[in-house]
């Protein structure tokens, strides 16, 4: 009788699992464009909101260094990197946001969803962006406190950061592109 009794209840915790999965997806379903863009927007300030945290206390480790460390030209190209990608971060996040704000106001719910993939892929480009400051900044912090047995891991992730900021760059320039012709016909 007991084997019978968790059977069946095994049977409703599956059904019961399978009408929230259910309702979930619903739900899902419901995420307006403008949500999904509000959504990578929010993610993107977060993480460039991070970046600049991170770039004061760059400020600050950066002065820790020796001016004649081996280790300068190193910090010299990662903060050079660190900047550039800052620009690319802070100007893809206003026009993230100026594609959001677009949205709600467009003619039709085909411009509506173009203003939500620009304002998507502008939000991935700021956070990509962010995230490469962050691990530059990261690798300052080591060689400013003397953790050179982490440097080669950190020259890495910022490689692979860089080579992702580049395709998602390029992944909006296209976007960009393809919105652009489909609108001069």
């Amino acid at each position: 009788m007991n084997k019978h009794s968790l059977a069946i209840g095994l049977v409703f915790a599956v059904l019961a699992g399978g009408v929230t999965v259910h309702s979930t997806y619903a739900q899902e379903a419901e995420v307006s464009v403008a949500d999904e863009a509000n959504i990578a927007l929010a993610a993107a300030e977060q993480e460039v909101e991070k970046a600049r945290v991170a770039i004061e206390k760059g400020k600050e480790l950066i002065a820790q260094i020796p001016e004649d460390s081996p280790l300068m030209p190193d910090v010299a190209q990662v903060v050079q990197a660190a900047s550039d990608n800052w620009k690319i971060a802070t100007d893809s996040l206003k026009g993230a946001k100026e594609s959001a704000a677009k949205i709600t106001t467009a003619s039709s719910e085909a411009i509506a969803n173009d203003y939500a993939l620009l304002a998507k892929v502008n939000a991935g480009v700021a956070l990509s962006g962010a995230k490469v400051v962050q691990i530059a900044i990261v690798y300052v912090e080591a060689i400013a406190t003397d953790k050179s047995e982490a440097l080669d891991i950190i020259r890495t992730t910022m490689q692979d950061a860089l080579a992702s900021s580049s395709q998602v760059q390029f992944n909006y320039e296209r976007v960009k592109t393809l919105i652009a012709q489909k609108y001069s016909k």
